[in-house]
C-alpha cells in the first residue's frame, strides 16, 4: 500500500466519523432544547392553569356571597308579609297571629339553641351515669377484681 493511500483512507475515515459526531452533537443538542422548551412550556401552562384556578375561585366566592345576600333578603321580605299579614288579621278579623321578630332582628347572628351533651356523656345531676362515668357498669366497686383461684 502506498503513502498516498493510506492518507485517503485516513481522510475519508475523519470525514465519516466528524460526520456521525456531528450528528450525534445535533441530535443531543435538540433534545436538550426540546427538554428546555417542554419545561418552560410546563411552566407557563402550571401559571396559566393557577390563574385560570384563582378566577374560578373568585367565581365561586361571589356565587356564595350573592347567594347569601339574596337569601337574607328573601328571610327579611319573608318576615315583612308575616309582620303584614299578623296586623291585617288583627284588623279584620278576630282571629290573634304573632308578629315575626326576625323583621326587627339582625339577621347575621344566630341564637344559640339549647345544647345537649352526647348520650355517652356522664351528667352530674343524672341519676344513671353515661358509658364515660367511672361508675359505669360496675355494679358494686367493693368486689375483688381478682379471679378466685380454686384448687
Amino acid at each position: 500500500m502506498n503513502l498516498e493511500e493510506f492518507n485517503i483512507i485516513i481522510f475519508i475515515t475523519g470525514i465519516i466519523i466528524g460526520c456521525v459526531a456531528t450528528l450525534a452533537l445535533k441530535s443531543y443538542s435538540a433534545k436538550n432544547n426540546s427538554k428546555k422548551a417542554d419545561s418552560s412550556s410546563n411552566i407557563i401552562t402550571m401559571k396559566s392553569l393557577q390563574q385560570e384556578l384563582d378566577s374560578k375561585q373568585v367565581i365561586i366566592d361571589n356565587f356564595f356571597t350573592d347567594s347569601n345576600e339574596h337569601l337574607m333578603s328573601a328571610e327579611k321580605r319573608l318576615a315583612d308579609l308575616r309582620n303584614t299579614i299578623a296586623d291585617n288579621a288583627t284588623q279584620l278579623s278576630n282571629i290573634k297571629i304573632e308578629r315575626s321578630t326576625a323583621a326587627s332582628n339582625n339577621t347575621d347572628t344566630i341564637e344559640p339553641a339549647s345544647f345537649e351533651p352526647p348520650r355517652d356523656y356522664a351528667l352530674k345531676k343524672d341519676k344513671e351515669p353515661g358509658t364515660l362515668s367511672e361508675s359505669f357498669g360496675l355494679d358494686d366497686r367493693n368486689i375483688d377484681l381478682e379471679p378466685k383461684r380454686t384448687f
